[in-house]
């Protein structure tokens, strides 16, 4: 009968219990610093940013249920404390201020030069104004109580110092008078100011 015996020496123990060393090393090192790390990350992500799979491979169905595995790790992930920081030396510089968001940019609108009426009536939105009110003619009388280019009422063309009719005044004199009218009541004075973009 041939009986095999097995030696056990100490030298093939301390090789078997290194490398149980190294697997419970291994391992002990996963869930320090992994495995939290992970945890950390998931429930930082919020639930409207997190994707939703729809996976029809069973292999890969725990992906479907990320939101019940989230709010689980929630539950059991311990708040993270700030580390406290030593006061800075007077000599230290402070660090720069974070800027504000910038605001929002003003929709565009049409270029209007206040600096004199000959500027203001030259400016874009201006000719845009006359053009839908009178085509840009400064002789129009349309009979419907609104002379000239601007469009003006008589009472409105007389209350800042015009005289006679709006349509017989030289464009020169109209642009000095509706440049005031603007001055003092703003675009209000013409319907037409919004389409083009004032």
């Amino acid at each position: 009968m041939d009986v095999r015996r097995i030696y056990l020496s100490p030298r093939s123990l301390e090789a078997q219990r290194t490398w149980q060393r190294k697997c419970i090393k291994q391992g002990l090192a996963i869930l320090v610093f992994i495995v939290p790390n992970l945890m950390l990350s998931l429930t930082m992500v919020s639930s409207s940013q997190a994707v939703r799979i729809t996976v029809p491979n069973q292999k890969l169905a725990w992906l479907a249920n990320l939101d019940t595995l989230r709010a689980v790790e929630a539950s059991q992930v311990a708040p993270v404390v700030a580390p406290t920081v030593p006061p800075v030396a007077a000599t230290a510089v402070a660090p720069a201020a974070v800027a504000p968001l910038p605001a929002p940019a003003p929709i565009p609108q049409a270029s209007v030069d206040s600096s004199s009426a000959a500027a203001w009536a030259a400016s874009p939105g201006v000719a845009c104004i006359r053009d839908h009110e009178s085509g840009d003619n400064y002789g129009t009388d349309t009979g419907n109580g609104y002379y000239g280019a601007y469009q003006d009422s008589l009472s409105t063309w007389e209350s800042h110092g015009g005289t006679g009719l709006p349509n017989d005044a030289p464009p020169a004199v109209q642009d000095q008078i509706n440049y005031e009218i603007w001055l003092s009541g703003g675009w209000a004075q013409w319907s037409t100011a919004g389409p083009c973009g004032l």
